[in-house]
Order: structure tokens, then C-alpha cells, then sequence
């Protein structure tokens, strides 16, 4: 083969690589958990832990991980749900709420916030403030 005929396969070649590897990473940042999001599940009679998300900031995903591995034990009892900040709602619940990326919010039964957390360090420590505000109801 010519090194002209090389070159015409090689920049395309390289071009098709290159995004490949942009798509492998953006893949990576996109959530992992399929947590729903919807805020008016929040007070209809089940505690609820909403977390609030911003995939800009690195952290946050430690966060969901760590819900991804509490949620098994949890979910009969209780609500996962993880809002983002690239939704409105997400940006009013952070507002609101005076939380940022990783950070969560626990809420009663009926809709009142009883509890703000900042990232958890490990799923034990996120394990410990569920138990904590539920034996509070």
C-alpha cells in the first residue's frame, strides 16, 4: 500500500477511534442509577432520601454508588429519588433546599424535610443517617 493510500485510511481511521473514545467517556458520566426523579412522590406516606445531582461536579456519583448499594435494604421502607441540575425541578429543589451535588435531603412521611446530609464518605455512613431519621418517625 502507498503511504498516500495509508494516509487517506488513517485520518479517518483516527477520526472514528477519537470518538469512540469521547463516547466511551461521556457513557461514563452519564448517571448510573435509573433513581426517579419525580418530586411529588415526595409525602405521600413513605419517608423519602432525595439526593441532588450535577454531573459538571466530581463527587456526586460516589454518592449515587453508595445509594446503589443501601437501596436493596431500604426500599420497602422508604423513597430513593435523584434530582438534577440540569432540570429545573433540580435547580428549585437545590435552592430550596441549600444543597449542592452529592448532597441529600431526608423527608417524612408527609412531605417535611427532617434532615440534610452532606456527601457520605461510605455506604455505611449513608446507612447510618437512613436508620437515624427513620427511627426518628
Amino acid at each position: 500500500m502507498s503511504r498516500s493510500a495509508l494516509m487517506r485510511v488513517a485520518k479517518p481511521l483516527s477520526t472514528v477511534v477519537f470518538l469512540f473514545i469521547v463516547a466511551t467517556i461521556l457513557w461514563q458520566l452519564l448517571p448510573k442509577a435509573a433513581f426517579s426523579s419525580d418530586l411529588s412522590r415526595v409525602g405521600q406516606g413513605q419517608p423519602a432520601l432525595v439526593m441532588l445531582r450535577d454531573i459538571g461536579v466530581v463527587g456526586g456519583e460516589r454518592v449515587l454508588e453508595q445509594m446503589l448499594q443501601v437501596y436493596p435494604e431500604f426500599e420497602s421502607q422508604m423513597v430513593f429519588l435523584v434530582v438534577h441540575t440540569g432540570h429545573p425541578s433540580g435547580v428549585d429543589f437545590g435552592a430550596e433546599h441549600s444543597v449542592t451535588d452529592g448532597q441529600m435531603v431526608f423527608f417524612a412521611p408527609d412531605g417535611r424535610s427532617m434532615a440534610r446530609s452532606e456527601r457520605t464518605a461510605s455506604a455505611e455512613a449513608l446507612r447510618r443517617f437512613i436508620n437515624q431519621n427513620l427511627e426518628q418517625l
